[in-house]
């Protein structure tokens, strides 16, 4: 895959490559960037091969990368992607000068942000429950040991191994065995890891989890039996559906104090922007004199005014669904400079850095990714105050702990919040999403067609 206007000759991998080489003098010239990325087990050969072009086409190729992939299925537990990125940009007659920029290490961060939300909207677009966080299991507070990726294809059959795969199979058995022992000892281990990848789980999903964590097939039954019995396990499905569902006391207490705070936040008053100073964009984008305007906003369509009517009434918190495009910039924007009017900061939260960009450029609203947010909150810098109101985009595809825990920086700083989802999303999501929740909770005050 390459840029708009990227010379024929890079779609020749023979060719490509060959110029790669020939562009560097130093014998130890680094010549691409490799990239290896694990692929959901739930999607098929063709929704892997779509969702690994929509992610290389936003984070790589956009910025004049020239990418290079392959996806190996050889072992159904654990597909993956290869990529390979040119390091210069390409011109007609060969290559530039090396980007340096493209070797940040804060690249790291956001590629693997950027793949969790990407993989997550194809994973439900699909229609699975399942959730990928790009997290570290430390950061996510999770006390199983990560295991060996690409060495379960080594571990059938009788063949000899050479030494170095010995080792990481060997590795790799020692950790299963380890993280077995840990979850006999306390079950619980396992049901906050497995909700975090799916709020609801089959047996069958359930099996499968803790196989590729169990040393062998006598710790695994053992295993299986202990997190079943465990008081910490709920089913959801009564006895005789098909197939029953559980999931973890844990999550289903996240879910009532989620709903708890939304609630109240919902009941406070505060933040209302009277009638007189809700003044749309005029034309779109502009700063505008904090002053009263008595004509009626013409930028707006009904739907969009009716949303924007909700969203300026009081309460702290407000949630609509909206379709993507422009208009939904418009309504953005207007939103934005009634708040500012009010003296009111308005900061915007999107779930990768493309996004923020993309919010902060469409709806002049500063935006930056939820994780920067986060890790800004937990240093105690950039607080939230009660003049804040924050904007999350794609707020269908935040997990129930992160909404948690962001709603209760806002709730705690008394600020209010906005959470907007992408209908299309949420239909294809439907109650996989805690936002659905929260419309069908508060988002009855919003306008027809927009919430519900």
């Amino acid at each position: 895959m390459s840029p708009d206007g990227a010379p024929a000759w890079v779609h020749d991998r023979e060719m490509l490559w060959n110029r790669v080489e020939a562009g560097e003098r130093r014998k130890d010239s680094q010549l691409a960037r490799a990239i290896e990325i694990g692929l959901p087990v739930e999607l098929s050969h063709a929704q892997s091969v779509a969702l690994v072009r929509d992610y290389i086409a936003q984070e790589f190729v956009s910025k004049g990368m020239i990418a290079d992939f392959s996806i190996c299925r050889n072992d159904p537990n654990n597909p993956y992607a290869q990529i390979l990125l040119t390091l210069r940009e390409a011109t007609p007659s060969g290559f530039g000068p090396k980007m340096r920029h493209w070797n940040r290490k804060a690249n790291l961060i956001e590629w693997r942000s950027a793949w969790a939300e990407r993989a997550n909207q194809h994973l439900a677009r699909a229609g699975h429950a399942v959730r990928i966080d790009h997290r570290s299991l430390e950061a996510q507070q999770i006390e199983l040991t990560p295991g060996r990726k690409g060495v379960g294809r080594w571990t059938q059959g009788e063949q000899t191994l050479p030494s170095h795969l010995q080792e990481r199979v060997a590795e790799r058995q020692r950790i299963a065995q380890e993280n077995g022992e840990m979850i006999l000892e306390d079950p619980t281990v396992a049901l906050r890891a497995l909700s975090r990848l799916r709020p609801t789980f089959t047996h069958q999903e359930l099996a499968q989890f803790l196989k590729s964590r169990t040393g062998d097939q006598e710790q695994f039954a053992a295993v299986l039996a202990a997190v079943m019995e465990s008081g910490e396990l709920v089913t959801l499905t009564p006895d005789g559906g098909n197939p029953r569902r559980f999931t973890s006391r844990d999550m289903l207490d996240a879910e009532k104090s989620l709903m708890k705070r939304v609630a109240a936040m919902a009941m406070r008053r505060g933040h209302g922007v009277p009638h007189q100073l809700r003044i749309p964009p005029h034309p779109p984008m502009t700063k505008l004199p904090p002053r009263a305007l008595t004509e009626e906003p013409r930028a707006l369509t009904d739907e969009q005014r009716g949303a924007f009517e909700y969203a300026m009434s009081g309460g702290d918190i407000k949630a609509l669904a909206v379709a993507a495009g422009n208009g939904k910039s418009v309504l953005l924007a207007a939103m934005r400079e009634a708040w500012e009017i009010q003296g009111l900061s308005v900061i915007g939260v999107a779930l990768s850095r493309i996004a923020a960009e993309t919010l902060q450029a469409s709806s002049g609203i500063p935006t930056q990714p939820l994780v920067s947010h986060e890790l800004e909150w937990q240093e105690g810098r950039n607080p939230l105050t009660l003049n804040h109101v924050i904007v999350v985009d794609g707020a269908e595809m935040i997990g129930l702990k992160q909404l948690e825990r962001l709603l209760a920086v806002v709730d705690k700083a008394r600020a209010k919040v906005l959470l907007m989802g992408d209908s299309a999303q949420l239909e294809a999501m439907g109650s996989m999403s805690p936002l659905q929740g929260i419309l069908d909770r508060i988002g009855a005050l919003a306008p027809t067609g927009l919430a519900r």
